[in-house]
């Protein structure tokens, strides 16, 4: 491993720790003052935290914070290979300690900010896996779009990532979760103690973000090109 391996790895610790300390805790927070932020509130911090990530180390690691978009950005030719297992470390780890970090500050409140299915709504864990791959579906093809692809307007990049995410929170977040990333769910599932649904945000973001990717390099008309 080089030093700029790494600056990278950690890059996605640090920024992934950032997105779960501050996303898990948007809901956290929201459970301990009995109401105030909301799904609304929640998702523009969840939106607000990406963008800043982005604009702070993109130019570096590509601020994946994210196992499911590592490993669909290496599907499509836009991540070396033999940093995937590095950059997944990082995010895991970096969320494992977000997690833990609000427990320890705040305390143990709306099951710690975990992604769930809403079973009180009749939202099943079948439904929430189907919500998820499209939610994920979608931001790949977003960040391909707008960040992998070097046609596209890069300084905006940012922004219409963290749209995406906010969007997809304010939606989707108190329904189904909406997690869109397998570290996101990680430090909030060992800080409550429950891995039961777990499954959903990891196989819904990695199969839903490599459709993406895949989708990405049709509509955008580069068959086996990189761009």
């Amino acid at each position: 491993m080089t030093r700029d391996d790494w600056r990278k790895y950690c890059c996605e610790f640090i920024g992934t720790f950032s997105l779960v300390f501050f996303a898990a805790g948007a809901v956290v927070v929201d459970g301990l003052v009995e109401g105030g932020l909301g799904m609304i509130g929640a998702g523009l911090i969840s939106g607000l935290v990406i963008t800043v990530v982005i604009y702070a180390f993109g130019h570096i690691s590509g601020a994946h914070v994210n196992p499911a978009l590592s490993l669909a950005a290496v599907l499509i030719g836009h991540l070396d290979r033999r940093l995937l297992a590095g950059y997944v470390a990082a995010q895991m780890a970096g969320s494992a300690l977000a997690g833990m970090c609000l427990l320890w500050a705040i305390g143990d409140f709306n099951s710690m900010g975990a992604n769930l299915p809403n079973i009180e709504l009749g939202i099943s864990p079948a439904t929430a896996l189907l919500i998820e791959l499209f939610l994920s579906f979608l931001l790949m093809w977003v960040v391909a779009g707008v960040g992998l692809d070097k046609r596209a307007h890069g300084p905006f990049a940012g922004v219409a990532v963290g749209a995406v995410v906010g969007i997809e929170v304010m939606l989707f977040g108190a329904v189904a979760g909406a997690a869109m990333n397998p570290a996101r769910a990680f430090g909030p599932y060992i800080a409550m103690g429950d891995f039961s649904h777990y499954w959903i945000y990891v196989a819904g973001p990695i199969v839903g973000m490599a459709l993406g990717g895949f989708t990405y390099r049709f509509t955008h008309a580069l068959g086996g090109r990189e761009v």
